[in-house]
């Protein structure tokens, strides 16, 4: 599963704010990805005081051995 993190960092007191996105779409650059990120902050989907940290697809595999229920 392939998965886009948005995450944010407070300028004051260093907190962190992540947003989740699954299966983003395989094209994106990160000129869009900035864009995006920007567009949350002006929102206010983001709380003030907060700016870009980082951004990046993550790709993880589950092998799973079993599964009692």
């Amino acid at each position: 599963m392939k998965r886009l993190f948005l995450d944010f960092v407070n300028q004051t007191d260093g907190k962190r704010r992540r947003i989740t996105v699954p299966n983003p779409k395989l094209d994106l650059t990160s000129e869009q990805v900035s864009q995006a990120m920007d567009m949350l902050i002006s929102l206010g989907a983001i709380p003030s005081g907060y700016v870009k940290d980082r951004a990046a697809i993550v790709e993880t595999t589950t092998n799973e051995f079993f599964n009692l229920l």
